[in-house]
């Protein structure tokens, strides 16, 4: 195992999974679902249970990384999530990317040292030797020289020139050549503007947050007018209009800005840019703003609010800012911090037909905070039944009312409900969250395994109109969700006869092809073959390779069963009818058939 450890090490694993995420191999082992089925030679197999069970297998080849798995992902030979989560049983660190890459080689030791040797060096030398060198930087990088200025003017009692801060601030945000910023331009070009957020930083470490105040908001204003000449695809402005407002709200915290000014320019900053850095504003500045703040902030909400309705007219952009004027409402009440007037505002903003599962949410949290547990209770409940038919928005809710249910001893009660959210969406991730609920008694479970069979086999025995799209939408969810749980569960056979019972998607075909290949080689070869044809069909030589694969594994299954005809009268007919297809043929020629 030692030496796997040593080739399958972090940085290969993230290497060898490219793009794949390894979140989605850290569940597979975190979940308890990678067992050790055995060490041949230098190598490790091991099953890994995902919707099924396959068999992985890694090894070292002299110093390389090796592996296969049983899984359709694998059949070209690419590092599956399946791969990466055996490989992480070996080093669970294997699978976790790094936050950064690595730093240049060097023992901290070494760099202790030339730090000392630095710092004594600096320490030695003449003022006007030290002074010769701040000077020279400062000539060639503008940070330094501003940072320079701007304590120089504070020994003096002045601060920063806007002025110029300005003029550096349109230069920044001006397009490049045409008047637009393209897609490989963007990177630099937004690369400049961090330098000025950076200088900005510098300004307010100086001592001078009134005026990184003012600077933030004049450059926000530039934010929001770059999205109509800069391809954003990388969403730089999106990182530009975090730090600008991450850098504003760290400025207000220590200069303590007049709250009733600070809340008219907040409510411009929300509602003139279509950027999202200061949305929702009132919560998030809710201690800077206070009682006076808040009330103003409310009160400019509501001018511009009734300025809009009266000017609507036929404008459809109006109604855009009336909607950011509504959600401006619900985040000045959370900055109130009273769920008696969060309510009223999320009931006067969303209407009382209906409060959607996020506003129960934040009714809940902010009536747990003060100390309101049963009414914050009968909102849970209230939102599962206003929500009923949006199952899949209340997860959140269900599993609050689940763990207040358990606190206060009804379990059976917490089981329900994730018995209704299965009844309400039939899938492998529902049953498989009942199953978490019920426990781990290997007869309780049972019983509400059968229960759900039961369920899913009701609704497939169901006869539907050919009109009636509702139902038979429903009852699609059912045939794939039952497919996925005797495939989890381990129940292959049965897997089987609900798909030549019910049918399935290709995929679920050639999961079950792969699954019964030991035990069932016919029924294996027999989806095999109409998916070889398939790939050959796509004309492409990624396909073709793709049908050899499997026309490999035919021939080794038909060998099996002892019909070996099987894969030679496959190949007669695929050299017969694609005759012309010259990548396909070298193909074949290269496999000597």
């Amino acid at each position: 195992m030692n030496r796997l450890a040593e080739v399958f090490t972090g940085s290969t694993v993230r290497r060898l999974a490219g793009d794949r995420p390894y979140s989605c191999g850290m569940d597979y082992y975190l979940d308890g679902r990678v067992e050790p089925a055995g060490v041949g030679g230098p190598g490790l197999q091991a099953r890994v249970r995902g919707t099924i069970p396959y068999t992985v297998n890694l090894w070292a080849d002299g110093d390389r990384p090796a592996w296969s798995c049983t899984c359709p992902a694998a059949e070209d030979g690419s590092f599956c999530k399946h791969c990466v989560a055996t490989a992480v049983s070996l080093d669970p660190d294997a699978g976790r990317p790094s936050e950064a890459p690595p730093a240049p080689a060097r023992s901290s030791s070494s760099s202790a040292a030339l730090d000392r040797e630095v710092v004594h060096f600096v320490g030695q030398l003449p003022k006007g030797r030290l002074v010769e060198i701040v000077l020279q930087e400062a000539a060639s990088g503008w940070r330094l020289r501003e940072r320079l200025l701007a304590e120089a003017r504070s020994v003096r009692g002045r601060g920063p020139d806007l002025a110029a801060w300005r003029r550096r601030i349109a230069r920044a945000f001006a397009p490049h050549r045409g008047g637009f910023v393209n897609y490989r331009e963007a990177e630099s070009w937004a690369a400049g503007i961090d330098q000025v957020i950076d200088g900005l930083d510098d300004v307010w470490e100086s001592g001078f947050p009134d005026a990184v105040v003012l600077l933030t908001e004049h450059m926000y204003g530039y934010v929001g007018k770059a999205v109509e000449y800069v391809d954003d695809s990388d969403g730089w402005l999106y990182v530009i209009s975090e730090r600008l407002s991450d850098l504003h709200y760290r400025a207000c915290s220590e200069s303590g800005p007049d709250p009733a000014e600070l809340a008219s320019r907040l409510v411009d900053l929300e509602l003139g840019s279509s950027m999202d850095g200061f949305y929702g504003a009132a919560a998030a500045y809710a201690e800077i703003l206070g009682a006076v703040g808040l009330a103003a902030y409310r009160e400019h909400l509501d001018g511009r609010r009734a300025e809009l309705e009266a000017e609507r007219g036929d404008d459809p952009g109006s109604d855009y800012t009336i909607e950011r004027i509504r959600q401006a409402q619900v985040y000045w009440a959370l900055g109130v911090g009273d769920p008696d007037t969060l309510i009223d505002t999320l009931i006067e903003v969303r209407g009382r037909e209906r409060i959607y599962p996020g506003d129960v949410m934040r009714i809940i949290r902010a009536l747990t905070s003060a100390d309101r547990e049963d009414e914050a209770l009968d909102w849970a409940r209230r939102g599962l039944r206003e929500n009923r038919g949006h199952h899949q928005h209340t997860a959140e809710l269900r599993e609050y009312l689940a763990g207040v249910l358990r606190e206060r001893g009804d379990s059976r009660g917490a089981v329900q409900l994730f018995w209704d959210a299965f009844s309400a969406d039939t899938s492998l991730a529902t049953y498989r969250r009942l199953l978490q609920e019920v426990g781990e008694d290997v007869g309780i479970r049972g019983g509400w395994a059968e229960r759900c069979m039961e369920e899913l086999h009701t609704r497939l025995s169901e006869q539907v109109a050919e009109t009636d799209w509702k139902r038979r939408r429903v009852v699609a969810s059912a045939k794939s969700a039952l497919m996925d749980i005797l495939l989890y569960e381990g129940r292959v056979d049965e897997a089987w006869h609900a798909a030549t019972e019910f049918g399935c998607d290709r995929e679920m075909w050639l999961t079950l092809a792969r699954v019964r290949e030991q035990n069932h080689p016919l029924d294996a070869i027999a989806i095999y073959e109409p998916e070889v044809i398939s790939q050959i069909e796509r004309v492409k030589t990624s396909a073709y390779r793709t049908a050899v694969k499997l026309m490999e594994r035919i021939r080794r299954l038909a060998d099996t069963a002892g019909e070996p005809h099987l894969f030679t009268d496959l190949l007669d007919q695929i050299r017969t009818e694609h005759w012309r297809k010259r990548n396909l043929k070298k193909l074949l020629d290269d496999r000597g058939w």
